[in-house]
């Protein structure tokens, strides 16, 4: 009996194994049935993109406005984890595409947004609040390149009708959040959830939807919009530097909210370098995207942290921030009330200053003492281009280096005559020549004794005669007049 004991045993320990595999296996089975989720962010360039993506992320964004580590072309693709209270490990996992803030890749849009994938697909525009005076304009040009795509995907009218249908009653199903209808879908959710990951209560399907108001939805594209207008800790700075007021800062949400109300689509303020409302967007995406339990409230109080769930708007609403705004008319043009402050140039247009060749300088300067030119000293070179000095051709030979100081001086004097008066006639150039000769004669004899008169004597005539024969040397030299 005893051995039957033993023998039964192991069997017992197996059943209770299986038992907690499979137990594990049905807690698991939900998560598997998850259909994936993909989040298309588009937005101009430098708006935040990156930065807020990483903060969904739960990387550290806080060391600058726009963060852009590991910034691609064109696209790029990501993914953020989702967790759920109700379960420990990843609940499910959203893909992130992001497109270049160029217009030019909007075709790669094909890649993340199809006909097979757009039931699928939440969209996220992102505007720059550092620069609100291009807010509006950038949120309508991405919403328009949007809508050109989704319209025109070939899809199946049917599955494009239900589509419409499904945000239209997303819509009009918005409830301010209370904890015991928080308490209620948690409890459904933990129950078991469907394959898109839509959870519904008795209280839901009673619900009498009403009908749309003006100007709600009427630009339905048949996929959930979130609008993020990142870089909301600029106000700061606009106040300080653009003397901007409360009014011009309400003005800026009255205009978004008009548009987000065309397109059904929720307003988040944020800021990725304070963390502000960070959590909550990715809780609303989170909610958005698999219609999971949210337990925030609209606020519109905090200029910086605005948020607008989808439903919750009306033209009513916004009717109320209208008469708050006194100093303007909130149906004067954007671009009139928030214009684009000039841009910070100095008073006058510093002209680059370019430098003057050396040769040219010198020439002008030697122009300027009057000092003649020589026309021998420096090169043709072609049009447009400064002249560039000759290098002087050492043409003396060893006799003429074994001249005595006073030949080689009167040399000297003869050469720089006869190079300064290049341009003039010769007669003009041996005069000066000679002048300088006389001018220096007198000084030269003056204080000499009555033997060096004569022979200086003798000398003065053996110079006539040598600069009889030099002014015939210099004739020889000089071209002759046609």
């Amino acid at each position: 009996m005893l051995e039957k004991a033993k023998s039964k045993d192991p069997p017992s320990q197996e059943d209770l194994w299986s038992s907690i595999l499979n137990d594990v296996r049905t807690s698991s089975a939900p998560r598997q049935r998850i259909a994936a989720k993909n989040l298309i962010v588009v937005g101009d360039v430098s708006s935040g993109k990156n930065s807020v993506v990483a903060r969904l992320r739960q990387k550290d964004a806080a060391s600058g406005p726009d963060v852009d580590e590991a910034r691609g072309c064109g696209m790029e693709y990501t993914y953020v984890d989702v967790n759920y209270e109700d379960f420990d490990d990843v609940f499910a996992r959203l893909g992130v595409w992001i497109l270049d803030g160029d217009e030019k890749y909007h075709p790669l849009l094909n890649y993340c947004l199809s006909e097979d994938n757009l039931d699928s697909a939440v969209a996220m525009v992102m505007v720059d609040l550092s620069k609100p005076w291009t807010a509006l304009a950038s949120l309508q040009r991405w919403l328009g390149v949007l809508s050109e795509h989704v319209n025109a995907l070939k899809i199946d009218p049917k599955k494009r009708r239900e589509m419409e249908e499904k945000q239209v009653k997303f819509f009009q199903s918005y409830s301010e959040p209370s904890e015991a209808a928080a308490v209620a879908a948690t409890t459904n959710a933990a129950a078991g959830s469907s394959s898109s990951g839509v959870t519904t209560t008795a209280a839901d399907e009673e619900k009498v939807l009403l009908p749309l108001g003006e100007e709600v939805l009427v630009q339905n594209l048949g996929i959930p919009i979130v609008v993020v207008a990142a870089k909301s800790d600029a106000f700061t700075q606009l106040e300080k530097e653009e003397d901007y007021g409360e009014e011009h800062f309400d003005y800026i949400q009255l205009h978004l909210r008009r548009v987000c109300l065309r397109y059904g689509a929720s307003l988040v303020y944020t800021s990725a370098k304070d963390s502000r409302n960070c959590e909550l967007l990715y809780s609303y995406l989170i909610h958005v995207a698999y219609e999971l339990p949210f337990k925030d409230a609209a606020t519109v109080v905090d200029r910086d942290a605005i948020f607008v769930p989808i439903g919750w708007d009306s033209s009513k609403k916004i009717a109320l921030l209208q008469e708050q705004i006194t100093t303007m008319s909130a149906d004067d043009l954007f671009e009139e009330r928030i214009p684009e402050p000039p841009s910070k140039k100095p008073a006058q247009d510093q002209v680059p200053v370019t430098a003057e060749v050396d040769q040219i300088f010198l020439l002008r300067q030697q122009a300027h003492l009057g000092i003649p030119a020589a026309s021998g000293g420096l090169a043709q070179t072609r049009a447009g281009e400064p002249p560039v000095p000759r290098p002087a051709a050492n043409n003396r030979s060893p006799r003429s280096e074994r001249r005595s100081p006073a030949a080689a001086t009167t040399g000297a004097t003869a050469a720089s005559a006869a190079a300064a008066g290049g341009g003039q006639s010769g007669e003009t150039v041996l005069a000066s020549f000679f002048q300088s000769l006389l001018q220096k004669k007198p000084g030269g004899a003056a204080g000499r004794s009555p033997a060096g008169a004569g022979a200086g004597g003798a000398a003065g005539a053996a110079g006539g005669s040598g600069m009889t024969d030099l002014r015939a040397a210099l004739d020889k030299t000089q071209p002759k007049k046609p």
